[in-house]
């Protein structure tokens, strides 16, 4: 038995660990070097491994100030070491898009690439970072009214990352609220310090934070109904809860994936969830909808060559093969799995969200690594550690921009596949033999 002496060294010396190798991070973000990639990711798996074993070892027997304190200012400085880092090529999509907008142009209607966007091109320095150029805007409409905002106040990367990463705390808080009790600090540390996540959003800029909050918020109100004191509160909580995700879904659409659960969570009052439809249909307006077709773009992006997946490659290495990379049906398969494994928790929606969150990640045919964060608060809240484990093995997906590695550009190899993989079967497997821990009574 671990004895607390050696526990506070053990997390000490891990904690250093993490913290040293995050900040390391800003040595080896020049990916325009050859070798750089490769280092970032050794890094940054060593920054995940170290995070590992300091959130398994974190100190619950210290008083609840001291945990605080140590949770607030661990978080704080992970993501203050990631604010200098370059931020990922989908950035400079999102102040393309907000710059566009300002100028009068429609995100909608106009692709990079067009023509009549000639002289915004000519003052637009990182043009030639922007992915996809022919394809139109692919995100829902609050995201660009929030590139649009923003690409009023400053182009500077600063701006976005500071945002970014005040909401990803923001959803920390809110993992507090959900799991209460003596071991909220430790059960929260599983997000707020995880690597991936400080990444994604203080260092890449990622905007997925801002859906992420909403929806955890939510969350929150929806469990917060089975202990309101009067019919009064519990329709102001699921009003409350349906407005959070309509904000989420407009952000990103992967919420949309949860309102099935949150059907049986609400029970007769899941009529309120007309509003979390409504809210991104409202938003539409405001760009031409239904005269401009905003959500056919993103439909035609979901066929986009595939990366990345963890699935769909094991088919068609055996039974189905696919030379040419495309998605085909993957995605509406996916679809149809996500609806069945929605039906199988109509009892238990809690459990459910983290089911089905997985079941999209596990089938989507392509996985960049910000989309795990998606699942990450859902992991923390209901204790499933192989997902932080697939967290930390996702950097190696990085290792793309480095193509020398590769015979085929963008396609992994068996090699990159096992890195990704096995250690999270692995948990996987540990987890199911040691059996799954007792979640706190408020988290039920």
């Amino acid at each position: 038995m671990t004895t607390p002496r050696l526990q506070i060294a053990r997390f000490s010396v891990a904690l250093a660990a993490e913290l040293l190798l995050c900040a390391a991070l800003n040595l080896f973000d020049d990916w325009s070097r050859a070798e750089m990639p490769v280092r970032f990711v050794i890094a940054a798996i060593g920054c995940g491994i170290a995070y590992l074993i300091a959130v398994s070892a974190f100190p619950i027997f210290l008083s609840t100030r001291r945990q605080a304190l140590l949770f607030w200012g661990v978080a704080l400085a992970l993501r203050l070491f990631a604010l200098p880092l370059q931020p990922g090529d989908d950035f400079w999509r999102y102040q393309w898009e907000g710059k566009i907008q300002s100028a009068g142009f429609n995100p909608y209607v106009h692709a990079p690439d067009d023509p009549a966007l000639t002289e915004t091109r000519a003052e637009f320095t990182a043009w030639p970072k922007i992915n996809h150029p022919h394809f139109r805007a692919i995100y829902p409409p609050g995201a660009e009214l929030l590139f649009a905002g923003l690409s009023r106040v400053s182009e500077s990367p600063l701006l976005y990352k500071a945002l970014f990463a005040a909401a990803d705390l923001a959803t920390a808080a809110v993992l507090l609220l959900l799991v209460p009790g003596a071991q909220r600090y430790a059960t929260a540390a599983w997000y707020a310090w995880n690597p991936l996540v400080v990444y994604s959003f203080a260092g890449a800029a990622h905007f997925d934070s801002l859906m992420i909050l909403p929806t955890m918020a939510g969350v929150l109100f929806l469990t917060r109904i089975e202990n309101a004191s009067s019919r009064q509160t519990q329709w102001l909580l699921a009003s409350g809860a349906a407005v959070l995700f309509g904000i989420a879904i407009s952000i990103k659409l992967i919420p949309v994936l949860l309102l099935p659960l949150c059907v049986f969570a609400l029970g007769r009052r899941c009529v309120v969830l007309a509003i979390s439809l409504a809210i991104p249909a409202l938003l539409s307006l405001l760009y031409g909808y239904p005269r401009v077709p905003i959500w056919e773009s993103l439909g035609d992006f979901a066929y986009v060559t595939r990366l990345n997946d963890l699935f769909w490659w094991l088919i068609e290495e055996t039974v189905w093969p696919n030379p040419l990379q495309k998605n085909y049906h993957y995605n509406r398969v996916a679809a149809g799995a996500v609806a069945l494994v929605s039906l199988l928790f109509i009892r238990d929606w809690k459990r459910g969200m983290l089911w089905v969150l997985g079941t999209a990640l596990i089938l989507t045919p392509v996985l960049h690594p910000w989309y795990c964060t998606w699942i990450l608060p859902f992991a923390a809240w209901r204790r499933v550690p192989p997902w932080h484990v697939l967290s930390v093995t996702l950097f190696a997906y990085f290792l793309f921009w480095s193509p020398q590695l590769f015979t085929t550009a963008w396609r992994a190899e068996p090699w990159l596949r096992a890195m990704i993989i096995v250690p999270p079967v692995f948990a996987v497997l540990l987890f199911a033999m040691r059996g799954r821990p007792a979640a706190a009574p408020s988290a039920r």
